[in-house]
């Protein structure tokens, strides 16, 4: 897949195999990094928001995002621990039969989402 995605004009990617899933740099979005896994069932495919911790109320954003979720097309907002910090992410999972095509529509709609979350939590971070 990593091959296949770098061939695609209209990505400016960088592309990382790593064991179990590739690291994409969107080159055109500030170098902002996807995280592509691959499991027995599906594929899903990530980005870091911020850490929780910066967040000033944390229950009235995970409330705000619970609410407008459906305005995230094709994405969903969780948290994930990393190196014993929490952070806010923007994934999305597509079945393993998934064509490159479906997988790229995933890949730049999660980065459109990705940028307009991260653009939100600025109105929820601590000063």
């Amino acid at each position: 897949m990593a091959e296949a995605l770098r061939k695609i004009a209209e990505l400016d990617i960088d592309v990382e195999n790593n064991e179990s899933s590739l690291i994409i740099k969107m080159n055109d979005y500030g170098d902002l990094k996807l995280t592509i896994l691959f499991t027995s069932k599906q594929i899903i495919i990530e980005t870091y928001i911020c850490p929780v911790n910066t967040i000033r109320d944390t229950a009235e954003f995970n409330l705000f995002l619970l609410r407008n979720q459906k305005v995230l097309p094709l994405s969903s907002v969780g948290i994930t621990r990393v190196k014993q910090e929490e952070y806010y992410v923007a994934f999305g999972a597509l079945s393993l039969n998934s064509s490159l095509d479906d997988v790229t529509l995933e890949i730049t709609t999660l980065v459109e989402n990705a940028l307009d979350i991260a653009e939100i939590t600025q109105d929820y971070s601590q000063e």
